[in-house]
């Protein structure tokens, strides 16, 4: 696994055969826009784009990928920053599959520098895990206090063929840390596709498809947060969830256990609609995919 700030970068600087970097920045009229951009192959970086029941000035931009998912040996790279007072929402085109893999494996690693003021939301569509697949996501996000992020990371296991086979391994990380790179907060996991096939109580049970929601926001409300994410979820059939405080009073998270990829997707649009209007007061209309 990848593990700080340092060792994301420079891994990511030594290792990405594939790479986007966009900057965010606010014009005087309080438009955000991009100022910087940059994507190598796989990854296509479409226009801004605005909607309705978005802050005024907000942008959304959509990472797409030429290269059909993700496959053996890649290595990519986002980093998304957000300068002062920019608003940015960053979502995908569609889930992402990652491949069959009969060797090696497969990393992405995320970097979300966000300044003061400003709001960033990384939501991409969830990765699809083939038979066989081994994928590594490793995210770090560097928030001024000021600052609010809220991500998004999910799963769902699917075989094409219907057989029931499973992905190999899963590994996943977030860091949370504050502009001066001191941690805040740290949440590692790893599932193998042998104990989501045992359907093990306890662990799994009969569900196959996970997503973890995190609202980095460290003005406060996050009791107010917690509850919001548990009401959005609690009537949704199929899933299996629970929020909490993140340490350091650094925000909210949530972590949602689906029966398959309709109520994964259920659950992730109403706990990011039910974040937004506590704390930007307004309810977002869902982005066309």
């Amino acid at each position: 696994m990848l593990d700080g700030a340092t060792t994301l970068t420079e891994t990511a600087d030594a290792d990405a055969r594939g790479r986007v970097e966009i900057a965010f920045a606010r014009d005087p009229s309080g438009r955000t826009y991009l100022r910087r951009q940059f994507a190598s192959y796989p990854y296509h970086l479409c226009r801004p784009l605005s909607f309705a029941g978005d802050p005024a000035g907000m942008a959304t931009i959509y990472l797409q990928s030429c290269a059909g998912g993700i496959f053996r040996d890649d290595r990519l790279f986002e980093q998304i920053v957000a300068e002062e007072g920019a608003a940015a929402h960053v979502t995908t085109q569609a889930s992402t599959i990652v491949h069959s893999m009969d060797r090696g494996n497969a990393r992405q690693a995320v970097l979300i520098e966000a300044a003061a003021a400003s709001y960033v939301e990384l939501l991409p569509d969830p990765f699809i895990l083939f038979p066989q697949a081994r994928f590594a996501g490793c995210l770090l996000v560097r928030a001024h206090e000021t600052a609010t992020v809220v991500v998004a990371d999910s799963y769902i296991c699917h075989d094409p063929a219907g057989r029931g086979a499973m992905f190999d391994r899963l590994e996943g990380s977030l860091r949370v840390e504050d502009a001066q790179g001191r941690l805040l907060a740290l949440d590692r996991f790893h599932a193998s596709g042998a104990v989501v096939a045992d359907q093990c109580p306890g662990i799994t049970g009969a569900f196959a498809c996970q997503g973890s929601l995190y609202v980095i926001h460290r003005l406060g409300a996050s009791t107010e947060l917690v509850d919001a994410l548990r009401t959005a979820v609690a009537h949704i059939a199929g899933v299996y969830a629970g929020a909490s405080d993140l340490p350091n009073g650094c925000g909210a998270w949530l972590r949602v256990m689906a029966a398959d990829a309709i109520a994964l997707r259920a659950a992730m649009t109403a706990t990011w609609q039910s974040v937004r209007t506590i704390l930007l007061g307004q309810t977002p209309a869902p982005r066309r995919k």
